[in-house]
């Protein structure tokens, strides 16, 4: 037993070993999905700018924002072109890189605090906050590859500094990299001051004397620093130039001691403590789901494999007491690393919060977070097995909580698929400078610009043009309430194209989870039909003109690797069928959509969905069915009371209808 023990310990030295534990880290927390993911809230708009005007637009569609970044977007695309599963693979490529980077970089600058390093590696890998793994296409390029540079940057420093080389070609590599990494995003300028960390805690080892430190530091650091200063002049004069037209900087605005005690509260709550313990919450509740099942074997799995590997590396390295100078250092590095990746968001007036999209500032803070809790987790907890224990399930939480939060991006590309795909449906094609209006889509990841591109790439496969021929508008953020009427001009740039057109040509949509896309109307989907909808949607429904709508002309083309193969025809199909038949006015194939329906036990998702087969039964003569199916819909949903009342007053006017009364009477009675 003795001899195999120790093989196995001799097998956990070999230098695979970490890299395939990261490696494996990664997969588990991000990649079991990938192949079911696609496209994320700015990442739908940058593929259709690349799929219709090429990688070299990014250049342009960056310049009032990070003029810098639009070039490392050019050259990406060009390589990697722009299909969803491409980018989640990158995004893996980048992370478990991003991984390697800080390993070796703690490697270099604490050589005798291997076991701590690799913590502080595996909970950078699986940092729980950061929940936008999978908004690939923006953050590999906007934020993980400038961070690939800073990293880099810091490595070539640590190792020249502990090799004792002077190398100028080296040192002017550091310096390119280092600008690379701040000049094409703002997300990293404050973790420059950990380089001023890993420069002391590398002299400090040889030097006592404070003065003598820090002189030698200050002079190391020297060359970064003038880089620094001249990247902090240059972002705040461009973002003080008529060129940028993005986010103020509020810095100003926030230098108050009672905001900054806050802020200072805040940020360490958050980034330090209640995201970590947070990830705890997906088995707050058990619900017996299969995601909730395979996050449990999640984290059993890689809690047991991060326990064996670090347990087998301790009795190896570290069995010895440790002094408490590293856990001094690493909270020291990881406070001020904290604050520091926190402080571009600050300046710029923006809250950190947990939950989408304001999360993706975590993304410079998760290093400083990952030091931080490694430094308190030294200087708190014995060495030995529950200390290994502890952190090892932390892990094993983290991967299980990324994997959750996976499964809620690969749950939104479905749905953004199916709106696609039942807008095609029920709107074959729209004449162009069409607005499509909505309060908003029951959609977490996307909003109204990114999905016009999707609107744009289903409708114009052809564009040649910058005048975006439609668009989506979520009512509740880009109109105040005297904004919505008719003959409201519309003007929506985005980028380098812009939609201009009226509200007067708005086709207003509706869309419950769970239910079938509706185009609202002021004669059947009127605003009875959406009890307890926002004034905003409630007024836009005048606006909603169906002649935009060409119900006869061919369905849309549709790009798979954006909208996926056809869905099957189930409800919403027939669903959608059945509004083109009531708006053409052919009631019999409405009444038809529904029996087959029926033959293929296809029932509606929401009672609403009852009303185009009321009124088509009604207008047809099969009063018995139109009255059942009446019944079921006051049952499922009485507050449609009002709506039938009116439907059933419209059928009158061409049907005799003579008990109809009794039944919404006897439904619909208080």
């Amino acid at each position: 037993m003795q001899n195999i023990k120790e093989k196995f310990n001799q097998l956990l030295q070999k230098p695979i070993v970490i890299p395939a534990v990261l490696l494996l880290l990664t997969f588990l927390a991000y990649g079991l999905l990938a192949h079911r993911m696609g496209f994320y809230w700015d990442d739908l708009p940058f593929a259709w700018f690349l799929r219709f005007f090429g990688p070299v637009e990014f250049i342009e569609a960056f310049r009032p924002f990070r003029p810098l970044l639009g070039p490392i977007f050019t050259v990406t695309t060009t390589l990697f072109g722009g299909h969803p599963l491409t980018w989640q693979i990158l995004g893996l490529g980048i992370r478990f890189l991003l991984g390697l980077q800080v390993w070796w970089l703690l490697r270099q600058v604490f050589p005798t605090r291997q076991q701590s390093a690799l913590w502080t590696v595996l909970l950078f890998t699986v940092y729980p906050a950061f929940g936008q793994q999978w908004v690939a296409l923006t953050h590999v390029n906007q934020e993980l590859i400038p961070l690939s540079f800073l990293l880099a940057s810091f490595i070539i420093t640590a190792y020249l500094l502990r090799n004792g080389f002077n190398s100028k070609r080296w040192i002017a590599l550091a310096i390119l990299l280092q600008t690379l990494g701040l000049f094409s995003t703002e997300y990293f300028f404050g973790l420059e001051i950990l380089r001023f960390f890993f420069i002391l805690a590398i002299f400090a080892e040889t030097l006592t004397e404070k003065k003598k430190l820090l002189t030698k530091t200050f002079l190391h650091w020297m060359p970064y620093l003038i880089v620094w200063i001249l990247n902090a002049a240059w972002t705040y004069a461009y973002y003080q130039s008529t060129s940028y037209e993005s986010y103020e900087i509020n810095i100003f605005s926030t230098l108050s001691p009672l905001a900054l005690i806050n802020e200072f509260i805040t940020t360490l709550s958050l980034a330090g403590f209640t995201s970590w313990v947070g990830a705890f919450g997906i088995f707050a509740a058990i619900d017996g789901s299969v995601t909730q099942a395979i996050a449990f074997v999640i984290l059993l799995l890689t809690s047991l494999i991060v326990y064996f590997v670090m347990q087998g590396r301790s009795e190896q390295h570290e069995t010895q007491n440790q002094s408490q100078s590293w856990g001094w250092w690493a909270v020291t590095m990881g406070l001020a690393a904290i604050f520091a990746g926190r402080l571009p968001s600050w300046a710029a007036g923006l809250p950190l919060k947990i939950e989408f999209d304001y999360d993706r500032f975590f993304v410079s803070i998760m290093l400083g977070a990952s030091l931080f809790i490694i430094g308190l987790a030294d200087l708190t907890l014995r060495e030995g097995r529950g200390k290994i224990i502890l952190l090892s399930v932390l892990i094993g939480i983290s991967t299980a909580y990324q994997f959750s939060v996976a499964n809620t991006f690969r749950r939104d590309w479905a749905n953004q698929q199916d709106l696609f795909w039942q807008m095609a449906w029920r709107m074959p094609a729209l004449k162009e400078n069409t607005a499509i209006l909505t309060y908003e889509l029951p959609l977490k990841y996307a909003a109204d610009l990114q999905l016009t591109a999707g609107l744009n790439w289903m409708y114009a496969p052809d564009l040649n043009s910058r005048d975006l021929p439609y668009t989506l508008l979520y009512l509740k953020t880009r109109f105040t309430p005297a904004e919505i009427r008719a003959g409201n001009p519309l003007d929506v740039p985005y980028r380098t194209v812009s939609f201009r057109g009226n509200t007067t040509n708005s086709v207003v949509i509706y869309k419950e989870a769970g239910g079938c896309l509706r185009v609202l109307d002021p004669l059947y989907n009127t605003a009875e039909t959406v009890p307890g909808a926002s004034f905003y949607l409630i007024n836009a429904i005048p606006l909603s003109n169906l002649e935009l709508i060409l119900t006869k002309a061919p369905a849309p083309k549709m790009e798979p690797s954006i909208f996926g193969s056809e869905p099957k025809h189930g409800w919403c199909y027939t669903y959608t069928q059945a509004e083109i038949a009531r708006q053409q006015g052919n009631w019999e194939e409405a009444a038809n959509l529904y029996r087959e329906a029926q033959k293929e036990n296809l029932n509606p998702a929401l009672p609403v969905e009852y009303l185009p087969f009321i009124e088509a039964f009604a207008m047809t003569g099969d009063i018995n069915t139109a009255i059942k199916l009446t019944e079921r819909a006051i049952k499922g949903q009485p507050t449609l009371c009002p709506a039938l009342h009116t439907l059933w007053e419209r059928v009158s006017e061409t049907v005799d209808i003579s008990d109809i009364g009794v039944i919404l009477q006897k439904g619909c009675a208080p």
